[in-house]
C-alpha cells in the first residue's frame, strides 16, 4: 500500500515542481522525501511510517523537521523551508493527537511544519491541519489531501471523542 501511495504522491507533487530526494538515511522512518525550491519558495513533503505512534509526538516532529530542513539544504534566516508532513501509523487515529496543535503558529524564518496529515491505515482514515498562509502552499496541501482522500476517509472536520 505504501508503494502505491508514494508513487501517487511522487507523480501528483511532480506536477507542482517537487522532485524526489534519494538519500533519506538521516530521517528516521522516512519512506518519501520531496522538495521544491524556487527563487521565492522552499517547500518539502516528507512521508514517515513509524511502527507505532511516537510516545512524545511533539519531540518526534521537532527532530523530523530539523532533519528534513538540513537534508533539503535550506538556509536559515535567508531561505526558510515549509514542510508538509504525512505520518502513516496504525492506531494514530485513536491516539488523541490533534494535528492542529503541531503546525506552525508563526513563521520563524527557519523550518516550519505548514501542514500535518495523520494517516491510520488500520482504521482507513486520515486527518489533517494546516497553518496560515495558504496563497502558495495551499495548492500543495490540497494535492496531498487529494491523494490521501482517494484511499482513506478524511475525518478532519469531524469532532473527536
Amino acid at each position: 500500500m505504501n508503494d502505491a501511495l508514494t508513487q501517487d504522491l511522487i507523480w501528483t507533487m511532480g506536477e507542482h515542481g517537487f522532485v524526489q530526494v534519494a538519500d533519506m538515511a538521516a530521517i528516521p522512518d522516512a519512506i518519501l522525501l520531496l522538495k521544491r525550491q524556487s527563487l521565492n519558495t522552499n517547500r518539502a513533503v516528507v512521508v514517515v511510517s513509524p511502527a507505532e505512534v511516537p510516545a512524545d509526538f511533539h519531540a518526534y516532529l521537532r527532530q523530523l523537521r530539523k532533519r528534513v530542513a538540513f537534508r533539503c539544504r535550506f538556509f536559515p534566516l535567508l531561505w526558510g523551508i515549509g514542510i508538509q508532513v504525512v505520518v502513516i501509523t496504525p492506531g494514530i487515529s485513536q491516539s488523541g493527537i490533534d494535528p492542529s496543535q503541531h503546525v506552525a503558529r508563526f513563521d520563524n524564518q527557519w523550518a516550519i511544519i505548514q501542514s500535518l496529515f495523520l494517516v491510520d491505515p488500520a482504521a482507513r482514515t486520515c486527518q489533517s491541519a494546516r497553518t496560515w498562509g495558504q496563497v502558495v502552499t495551499g495548492k500543495f496541501q490540497d494535492a496531498i489531501l487529494g491523494v490521501l482522500s482517494g484511499r482513506f476517509h478524511d475525518v478532519s472536520n469531524q469532532r473527536r471523542p
